[in-house]
């Protein structure tokens, strides 16, 4: 006889019984290089998010293009696509935002035939009608300002309904009994994009995200109300809190490319580790836009990697005058990251986020976005191992010892070869807790640790002295 069995299970019969478990062998980083962004747009499914590897997947499900900067449209999903995957990010977290008036714009054919825009649009598509290459058929053309989107062609009208469906563009909401009879083109009419969005809107989208807890970035889509991101900064402080590690990157006005003032106020106002506040804006993208740029790629860059002077792909600063040494050394101790040029490339000038002052256990130096980056990946990946290592252990000093080792061995010991870390980490039972020398009680299912490590930064500042010899 043989079979399975479980712990503490006795068979009957004599033979060979086995189990087969899942064993726990080391700790599994968490994904970087995922970012978060909202967006309106004329296309593509509303108010759920979608997880985009390709920059081609975006385009498809939403109607955008490649080299198209999206500047001066009355949607915004354009401008995320082109910015998010100038940063090179592993996947874009992408929400479509839109109100209760979102509708799908709809045509009617004669012989009874209605169709209907697979998603909410005020995209401008005529159906036209006209003579099949068949004997007795007919072909249906999906127009869009003069261009044909899709033409399919039967005699049937069944089988001409199900190529219609087929084509992404188009459902059939109701089929004559006969082929529609041929028209130049019916406007389709009544669609509603849902692009005028509010708080709410925004809201929802940050309510997904948390649902998700998957992005170590986010943006919002360049806007500027002073409601809106302030409930974005309330959301970002608490999700934290909660183990929600993600950074937000956010900016402001076209004013600000000429008066770094107001964005150093900003950048002060917030004084905050996981907000990276965008002075400037490249390209014609204001700072606010930039900033969706900025959170894919500080989302996305190695962890042994700083952001100061990496350059980056765009031509040009919208305004280059207040880019001064001083100007420069303000932003960077008010905390505010900046777009300069240097040798005719567009870089970053440095690696800031925007704190600056410290507050309770934090120090100046998590003003660093590097070093921001190492903390919340360590911290959200031991957690994440926490949480699957404690489902098949029981809290004995053996347990947590053996814990400790892996953390050590499996987590920090890479962190450390990649220099992400310093050598000389510790990952070990807390003695306040644990141990003869226990200072505070513990309950039975509570297990405490304690560790060090020292984060390791860009080589930013090089001092030179030189003894010249005659």
């Amino acid at each position: 006889m043989a079979g399975t069995y479980q712990v503490g299970q006795s068979k009957t019969l004599s033979g060979v019984y086995s189990l087969i478990m899942a064993l726990v062998s080391g700790v599994t980083g968490s994904p970087r290089g995922i970012v978060a962004v909202p967006f309106t747009a004329d296309w593509g499914p509303v108010n759920e998010l979608r997880v985009l590897g390709r920059a081609t997947e975006f385009d498809v499900l939403f109607n955008t293009k490649e080299g198209q900067s999206g500047i001066g449209t009355d949607t915004t999903a354009q401008k995320v696509r082109t910015l998010a995957y100038k940063a090179l990010p592993n996947q874009v977290l992408g929400y479509r935002m839109a109100t209760s008036s979102a509708s799908k714009a709809s045509a009617t054919l004669a012989q009874g035939w209605t169709l209907e825009t697979v998603y909410p649009t005020k995209r401008q598509f005529k159906a036209a009608v006209k003579a099949g290459v068949a004997v007795n058929a007919v072909t249906v053309q999906i127009v869009e300002n003069g261009i044909i989107l899709a033409a399919v062609e039967d005699t049937d009208p069944l089988a001409l309904a199900n190529k219609l469906n087929a084509t992404g563009l188009v459902t059939v909401q109701a089929m004559g009994a006969a082929l529609p009879a041929t028209t130049a083109g019916v406007d389709f009419t009544g669609g509603d994009n849902g692009a005028n969005v509010t708080t709410t809107e925004y809201s929802n989208f940050l309510a997904e995200i948390e649902a998700d807890h998957t992005a170590n970035g986010i943006a919002l889509d360049g806007v500027t109300d002073v409601q809106v991101n302030a409930m974005f900064d309330a959301w970002l402080r608490r999700v934290r809190d909660e183990g929600l590690y993600i950074t937000a990157a956010r900016g402001g006005l076209a004013t600000w490319d000429s008066d770094l003032t107001l964005a150093n106020a900003a950048s002060k106002a917030l004084n905050y580790r996981g907000v990276i506040n965008v002075g400037n804006g490249c390209d014609g993208y204001t700072s606010a836009e930039m900033a969706i740029f900025t959170a894919a790629y500080a989302a996305s860059i190695p962890l042994n990697m700083g952001m100061t002077d990496q350059v980056v792909p765009f031509t040009y600063v919208n305004v280059k005058t207040p880019l001064n040494v001083g100007g420069r050394t303000t932003a960077k101790n008010s905390g505010t990251l900046l777009f300069m040029v240097e040798g005719g490339q567009v870089v970053i000038d440095e690696d800031v986020n925007t704190l600056t002052t410290a507050v309770g256990l934090e120090s100046a130096e998590m003003g660093s976005i590097r070093i921001n980056n190492t903390l919340d990946y360590i911290v959200g990946s031991l957690e994440a191992f926490g949480n699957e290592y404690k489902k098949s252990r029981s809290n004995t000093q053996e347990a947590r010892r053996t814990y400790a080792a892996l953390v050590e061995s499996t987590f920090f010991a890479p962190l450390a070869r990649q220099e992400v870390i310093q050598p000389g980490f510790t990952y070990q039972e807390d003695p306040d807790y644990h141990g003869k020398n226990a200072v505070f009680p513990t309950k039975l299912n509570q297990a405490f640790f304690t560790s060090t490590f020292t984060p390791v930064d860009s080589m930013e500042q090089i001092y030179q002295k030189f003894g010249v010899q005659f």
